[in-house]
């Protein structure tokens, strides 16, 4: 998926445009962060990890303030970013700069401004920014707009909010959505965004990378210190009003979380990254409950090596078959018909398809005058060496258009080269 993205980026800083001629339902503000990216690092797997890793920084020292705003622990500590920190060095491929990890920035900010208003401040400017950041995030990852009615029943059910005020919730949310759609529609590609983003990004049928049960096991250990610290917790804490507020809205975004799985296009690992709220908070409640300095020593460690080894295992165990290997051919510049990326480890970006059933469905366009002139044009402006057709349309395409067709020969039985002057 890493490098899925670093091609997107390279793609669209190429001059490509965002769904006419990158074929994807990544988020907009999501692509135009790895387009930003590609401009001023360029296809750097390092500056995605440099990038996430002050993402998580960040995303711990906020939910750290929040909890400590918010008065959830009796006392102050910043247990919660140290455990928010280690908890996601235990989820797989945390190092990739994921549409999940940036729309969990947005979720928290959220969370912020929604824990203010159950604590009775009441501002309007809270519920503005609630469904501002709720809806920024959903356009970085479309799944994560189910914090939408997180949030809108942890007002309804923990706050005494009026309707005109929900009413300002419901505004920001689609404020951001609605901008993005003007943006396109400026652009002509309205259709392309509600179709590819919208439809395709909810209605596509999920790519099960990892099933439930390879979940599972990669976060068996996680799973095993989760209801440890939750069994503690609950059994041994005093919580006041506010703080059990608190603690069920936190337990909203863990079924938030569960459903962001169940909506996303691909399962994978990344997904257990809105978990990590929840895990963070019951763990620092348990290491605050535990008394003698002794067994919060070896507790502290069992917890962090524990994690940490365990996310190496299952990385190098579950998600071997995951890893995408390096395919030779001798031309510099390659179509790819297809989700196959592997063919552009060193070379540059090549390709408009990075999802292949929205691929299949742009290239029903060819039966269309203005569709096809814009394919076309993308083929044209690509220039391909050779093309990789793994979908089987380069036959209708040369159908369509034979002065295309007379450029190419074809080798083997999906590979097009074109004829060197």
């Amino acid at each position: 998926m890493e490098l899925k993205w670093l091609l997107l980026g390279e793609w669209l800083d190429k001059g490509f445009k965002m769904y006419r001629e990158a074929y994807d339902y990544t988020g907009p503000l999501a692509a135009m962060i790895y387009k930003f990216l590609d401009f001023v690092f360029g296809r750097s797997p390092f500056a995605h990890h440099a990038v996430s890793s002050l993402v998580v920084i960040f995303q711990a020292a906020l939910f750290n303030a929040i909890l400590l705003k918010n008065k959830a622990f009796d006392e102050n500590n910043y247990l919660p970013a140290f455990f928010y920190v280690i908890v996601i060095l235990s989820i797989p491929d945390f190092m990739s700069l994921s549409p999940q990890l940036m729309s969990m920035t947005f979720i928290l900010k959220a969370l912020s401004s929604v824990l203010r208003r159950i604590d009775n401040q009441v501002t309007d400017e809270l519920f503005l920014n609630s469904g501002l950041f709720v809806g920024i995030a959903a356009m970085i990852y479309l799944p994560a707009a189910i914090f939408f009615f997180v949030f809108l029943v942890s007002l309804i059910v923990f706050s005494s909010a009026i309707t005109r005020r929900l009413l300002l919730y419901f505004f920001g949310f689609t404020l951001v959505i609605g901008l993005c759609a003007v943006y396109f529609l400026w652009r002509g590609d309205i259709y392309n965004f509600t179709e590819f983003f919208f439809k395709q990004g909810l209605l596509l049928e999920a790519d099960q990378l990892l099933s439930v049960w390879d979940i599972t096991k990669i976060s068996a250990f996680l799973i095993g210190v989760f209801v440890v610290a939750i069994f503690k917790a609950i059994s041994a804490s005093r919580l006041t009003n506010f703080q059990q507020r608190l603690q069920q809205v936190i337990w909203f975004m863990f079924l938030g979380g569960i459903g962001c799985f169940f909506l996303a296009n691909k399962k994978t690992g990344l997904e257990l990254l809105y978990m990590t709220p929840l895990l963070a908070y019951f763990l620092t409640h348990y290491f605050m409950l535990v008394r003698k300095k002794i067994f919060k020593a070896i507790m502290s460690a069992i917890v962090v090596f524990g994690l940490i080894s365990f996310n190496i295992y299952s990385y190098s165990s579950f998600l071997e078959p995951l890893i995408v290997s390096e395919i030779e051919v001798s031309e510099e510049n390659v179509l790819v018909l297809d989700e196959d990326f592997s063919y552009y480890l060193n070379k540059e970006a090549g390709t408009p398809c990075f999802s292949k059933p929205i691929c299949l469905q742009a290239f029903e366009g060819l039966d269309y005058y203005e569709s096809s002139a814009g394919i076309y044009k993308l083929i044209d402006q690509a220039k391909p060496e050779l093309i990789v057709d793994n979908i089987g349309i380069t036959e209708s395409l040369f159908f369509r258009f034979p002065l295309l067709e007379g450029q190419y020969v074809k080798r083997g039985s999906n590979n097009y080269v074109r004829i060197s002057n």
